[in-house]
């Protein structure tokens, strides 16, 4: 049974991705390891049903092929090569193993003839789609386990697939190709959807990338036609199997979290205060009104970077505004080992959630 995200703070601030403490042990972080011993039995785990949803207009796996792979001091540089009817495509992305992130240093799509290489590419539905067999999970698993699966927003997968700059440059001089383009995704990803959702297991689908186009980086105008009408499709996919949807929007979201319970959303997140956001929990609560749950709410830079003070104070500014329909967590991280000051932290940031949400 997957949490009840209409009820009052009683999750942990931290995701436990375990379904037995054995599994924590494993945990190359001391830091890591005590902190999620400490939550464990408060806490759910996921497991994953992949999707295979990329940001490369969501073109069927069977086309994209990793072509080589170098190490570079602490970074992982890979080639991927996407093979269409039109000539091939090239993708080189980066990844670092210390901080966990992964950017791009080429994409596949940087002209209109790079476009069409891609739109050429026949669609099929990946294989083996859907969520495991019963028999397949945790033992347990219906105590503690939640099943969950991962999209994007249909538009990030057409400005994934491009220098943002040259996204944007074409909303504004070709804005007819990215819609058809966006609505391209929308129909694969509903597709994906029906395959993973058919059962009604999955319980919980996270989709991120509205972000892309809040205040500043688009334009209302933008948001009303690339992301609200096509993530109001997904979310009303996911509502009639009976799955949850999770919107996750980074930045400036005082003008984007009316639009999400407009569409429908079950949870948003993160809520960042000011300078990182444009809106308190305070403020987000009384906008939401009990209409969705809130979530991310916790500052990642002032764990890392302040005192203890400041990420209890930070924490206790999460409960202000009332305990309904909120979930208390961090807005991202950690990235990177946890040191001694972040391991204080959250410790802090835990007794505090120990005092406001009894269980």
């Amino acid at each position: 049974m997957i949490p009840d995200l209409r009820a009052r703070s009683v999750r942990p601030p931290i995701e436990v991705r375990h379904d037995v403490r054995d599994e924590i042990d494993a945990i190359e972080d001391a830091a890591r390891r005590e902190i999620a011993h400490r939550v464990f039995e408060h806490s759910h785990y996921w497991v994953h049903c992949d999707t295979h949803v990329n940001r490369y207009l969501v073109t069927p796996r069977r086309f994209i092929r990793q072509v080589s792979k170098a190490r570079r001091g602490g970074e992982v540089e890979i080639t991927t090569q996407i093979d269409t009817p039109k000539g091939a495509l090239t993708a080189v992305t980066g990844r670092n193993r210390l901080s966990d992130t992964v950017w791009t240093k080429k994409y596949p799509c940087e002209s209109p003839a790079d476009i069409e290489k891609i739109r050429s590419v026949p669609w099929e539905l990946p294989e083996g789609l859907g969520p495991p067999e019963a028999s397949d999970l945790p033992e347990g698993f219906r105590r503690r386990g939640v099943l969950r699966a991962g999209v994007s927003s249909p538009f990030v997968c057409v400005a994934g697939m491009m220098p943002y700059q040259y996204f944007l440059e074409l909303c504004a001089t070709h804005f007819e190709l990215i819609r058809d383009l966006t609505a391209i995704c929308r129909r694969r990803i509903l597709d994906v959807l029906d395959a993973v959702l058919a059962r009604k297991t999955v319980e919980y689908v996270w989709m991120g990338g509205c972000e892309w186009l809040t205040p500043p980086m688009g334009s209302p105008r933008l948001y009303e036609r690339l992301v609200q009408e096509q993530e109001r499709a997904i979310i009303e996919r996911c509502h009639d199997a009976g799955a949850m949807c999770h919107v996750h929007c980074h930045g400036n979201v005082r003008s984007t979290l009316e639009l999400v319970i407009e569409r429908d959303g079950d949870i948003f997140e993160p809520v960042e205060p000011p300078p990182d956001g444009d809106i308190t929990m305070a403020e987000a609560k009384a906008v939401a009104a009990g209409r969705i749950t809130l979530a991310g709410n916790v500052e990642a830079r002032v764990l890392e970077n302040e005192g203890a003070d400041a990420a209890e104070a930070a924490t206790r500014a999460a409960f202000e505004g009332g305990r309904e329909r909120m979930v208390l967590r961090t807005t991202a991280g950690p990235i990177g080992p946890v040191t001694p000051r972040m391991l204080a932290n959250y410790h802090r940031m835990i007794d505090v959630w120990e005092e406001l949400s009894p269980l």
